[in-house]
């Protein structure tokens, strides 16, 4: 009987294990974003009408090698609002500045801005005319963080795990011909996963999601695109 038990209890363990993997992960999110109010010297029109510039991200101690997923993760964000905001992504602007001879001028504004919170207005002006692009975003992860707690194991394995991942970002949207911060918002996002599996949900994925709701806020009262293309018709 002791050892009919044993096997029925190891039965119902593996059924446990291939139902949750099919079923997949249960996930929770939280987020808490904050906004500055627009300046009223900007139309948030001007999105639709000229290309955007996204900088190389700034980053917070030891989080270094997140920067170009944090510059490319809000260009994806710009392309899927309807309409799509045109932007310029980080790789493509920063290529452009260099082959311009702006590697220096750039390097030497974003240091200054580590240490003042001020970009350059004049190396601005010359970035803005060299991309096309009358605005530029300067994003900020300010810090991420991963963690995993096992609920249940059965014979040393750990059949089922919390993974929670905290992130922190923010962002400046600057006028490339007045030096002026017209919009900037900051926000964290929580996301707490329970899966069976070692699963990461990608870096990308969780700040795209952080932006879309973030920039939600700098486009309030643009059109849709539906909108737009039904007055393109009348």
């Amino acid at each position: 009987m002791e050892m009919g038990g044993v096997l029925a209890r190891t039965a119902t363990v593996v059924c446990m294990i291939v139902l949750a993997g099919c079923a997949g992960p249960l996930t929770q999110w939280g987020e808490e974003t904050t906004y500055t109010p627009r300046a009223s010297s900007f139309d948030p029109k001007n999105l639709r009408q000229e290309p955007v510039a996204v900088l190389h991200a700034v980053v917070g101690f030891g989080l270094e090698g997140y920067s170009h997923l944090v510059s490319r993760s809000l260009s994806t964000a710009l392309a899927n609002t309807s309409p799509a905001i045109k932007g310029i992504p980080m790789q493509e602007g920063l290529s452009r500045l260099n082959r311009e001879g702006l590697a220096g001028e750039y390097a030497q504004m974003v240091s200054d801005y580590t240490r003042s919170g001020i970009l350059n207005r004049s190396t601005l002006e010359k970035i803005g005319r060299t991309l096309n692009a009358g605005y530029l975003f300067q994003p900020s992860l300010a810090s991420f963080s991963q963690s995993t707690s096992g609920r249940f194991s059965f014979l040393g394995l750990r059949l089922f795990q919390t993974r929670i991942t905290t992130m922190r970002l923010s962002v400046q949207l600057w006028d490339a011909r007045t030096g002026d911060i017209v919009w900037e918002a900051s926000g964290e996002a929580t996301l707490s996963a329970e899966d069976v599996r070692e699963l990461r949900i990608p870096f990308d994925e969780i700040a795209r999601r952080l932006w879309s709701h973030m920039l939600d806020d700098l486009l309030i009262g643009l059109p849709m695109a539906d909108a737009l293309s039904g007055n393109a018709h009348t």
